[in-house]
C-alpha cells in the first residue's frame, strides 16, 4: 500500500482554507451535498410544493437551521421536465407588504422583443408605485405548467407591519382559492405558529405547519462526518461526541466548534481531530462569541457574594434537562447544581436567584413563564446555553466525571433528574 504523499506548508493552508468554507457558523448552508438531518421536514416540504394551492409555515427557535431548510429545498424537489424557481426575501423591520413582493418580484424576469432583440425584464418594473394583494395573485397566477415555483419570506417575526401582515395572510389564502402552482413559506422564529403570525388565522387554513425542532444528536453527527469526510480527515469519537453533546442541538454552534477543532489539528499538522483539539475549540468558540453573549452572562453572575455561587447556578441551568422547546423547570436544576458544587441543594435554596435571572439586573439571560411554584425557564438567546456551559468547562466548574460524560454517546443527559 502506497504511503500518503508528506504534505507541506501551502496543502495545510489549502486544507485551512477550505475547511473555513465548508463549516460556517455565521450563514446558512448553501451546498445540498453538505446538508445533513432534516429529512422529515424537508419531506414534508417537498409535498407542500407537489401539491397545488398548499403552502408552509416553517417556525421553530433561532438558529435551528430554519433558514438553511428552506434554501437547500430546491435542490431536493424532483424538478425534471420542470424546473424549480427559486425567490427569497429576508424581511427587516421596515418592510411593508409591498416592498416584501417588490423585492420577491426583482427575482422574476419576463422577456420582450426589442429592436430585433431578446431583452430580459423584472417584474418590479412594471410596478414603480404600490404592489397590491391583487397584483400579487396576478403575477403567481402566470407561472407555466413547466415552472415549480418557491417564494420564502424568511425572518417573518422581523415583519412589523400588522396591516401588511393582514395583507400577506389573505393573499396566501387568495392564491390559494385560485389554484396557483406557485408555493409561499413563510418562516420565522416563535414557539408555535400563533406566536409567528399573531392572530392571522387565515394564513394557517392553506398551510402546513412545520415545526423545525433541534437537531438529533444522528444529525449532528452526519453534519460533522460530511464535512471532516469532504477534508480528508478522522473526527476521533470522544471529539465527536464532545461536539455534540456541548451544540445542544445548534448546528451554528457544531459548526464554530467544528471549524475550530479541525484548525486545532491542522496547527499540529495532523489528519486526526481528537479530543484536545475540541478543548481547544471551546476556548476559540468562548474568545469568539459574541460580545453580548459576554455582557449578558457577566451582567447575570456578577456577585460579590461568594455563597451565591450564580456562575454554578446558570451553569446547572444550560445542563438542565429541556422540553423541545428549551423550558426546564426548577426541579431539572437539583442535579447538575448539586453535582457542580458538591452539596445537596433543594429547589428553596436557588429558586429566587432563578428568577432573578429573568430581571433586567441579572441581564434577563433566562425567560420566564407559567403561575407561582410552576414557573419555568429558558435561555432568552439559544446561543447562551451552550456559551454558558463551554464557559463552565472553561472556569473549571465541570468535574472530571461530567466531562467523561461529555464524550459519551450513550448518554444523553449531563445528570439524571433528582428530587427536590
Amino acid at each position: 500500500m502506497k504511503a500518503p504523499a508528506r504534505r507541506n506548508d501551502e496543502d495545510w493552508r489549502t486544507l485551512k482554507f477550505h475547511a473555513g468554507q465548508i463549516f460556517t457558523p455565521s450563514s446558512p448552508l448553501t451546498v445540498a451535498e453538505l446538508f445533513a438531518g432534516r429529512s422529515s421536514q424537508i419531506d414534508l416540504l417537498a409535498e407542500v410544493v407537489a401539491e397545488r394551492g398548499r403552502h408552509a409555515i416553517l417556525y421553530g427557535e433561532p438558529g435551528v437551521g430554519k433558514t438553511s431548510t428552506a434554501m437547500i429545498l430546491q435542490h431536493f424537489i424532483p424538478s425534471a421536465p420542470q424546473t424549480v424557481h427559486f425567490y427569497r426575501h429576508p424581511v427587516v423591520s421596515s418592510d411593508t407588504y409591498s416592498s416584501i413582493w417588490k423585492e420577491v418580484f426583482k427575482g422574476m424576469t419576463f422577456n420582450l422583443e426589442e429592436n430585433g432583440m431578446i431583452r430580459s425584464h423584472a417584474i418590479a418594473d412594471l410596478y414603480p408605485g404600490e404592489v397590491t394583494q391583487n397584483d400579487v395573485i396576478r403575477e403567481l397566477s402566470t407561472f407555466k405548467e413547466s415552472v415549480i415555483p418557491i417564494i420564502v419570506i424568511d425572518e417573518y417575526q422581523q415583519f412589523k407591519d400588522e396591516i401588511g401582515a393582514g395583507y400577506l395572510s389573505e393573499t396566501i389564502k387568495a392564491v390559494s382559492d385560485a389554484s396557483c402552482h406557485a408555493t409561499i413559506i413563510v418562516v420565522g422564529v416563535g414557539d408555535n405558529v400563533d406566536d409567528l403570525v399573531r392572530g392571522h388565522k387565515s394564513i394557517t387554513r392553506c398551510s402546513e405547519e412545520v415545526l423545525m425542532p433541534r437537531m438529533h444528536n444522528d444529525e449532528l453527527h452526519d453534519l460533522l462526518w460530511a464535512r471532516t469526510t469532504q477534508l480528508g480527515m478522522k473526527l476521533d469519537g470522544d471529539a465527536k461526541w464532545k461536539i455534540i453533546t456541548l451544540s445542544k442541538g445548534l448546528p451554528a454552534i457544531a459548526h464554530a466548534l467544528g471549524k475550530s477543532a479541525v484548525n486545532s489539528a491542522i496547527s499540529r499538522r495532523s489528519m486526526t481531530i481528537i479530543e484536545s483539539d475540541v478543548d481547544k475549540a471551546i476556548a476559540a468558540t468562548v474568545a469568539s462569541s459574541k460580545q453580548t453573549l459576554k455582557s449578558v452572562y457577566e451582567d447575570a453572575t456578577n456577585s460579590n457574594q461568594e455563597r451565591a455561587k450564580l456562575k454554578h447556578l446558570v451553569t446547572a441551568c444550560a445542563l438542565a434537562k429541556t422540553d423541545a422547546s428549551g423550558w426546564f423547570a426548577p426541579k431539572d436544576v437539583v442535579a447538575p447544581f448539586t453535582n457542580i458544587i458538591g452539596a445537596h441543594r433543594r429547589i428553596d435554596h436557588f429558586n429566587s436567584n432563578l428568577k432573578e435571572f429573568a430581571t433586567a439586573k441579572r441581564g434577563n439571560i433566562l425567560q420566564m413563564k407559567g403561575e407561582e411554584r410552576a414557573h419555568r425557564f429558558r435561555f432568552t438567546e439559544v446561543a447562551m446555553q451552550p456559551y454558558v456551559l463551554m464557559k463552565g468547562i472553561e472556569a473549571g466548574l465541570i468535574d472530571k466525571k461530567a466531562m467523561s460524560i461529555l464524550s459519551s454517546p450513550e448518554q444523553d443527559d449531563l445528570f439524571s433528574s433528582t428530587s427536590s
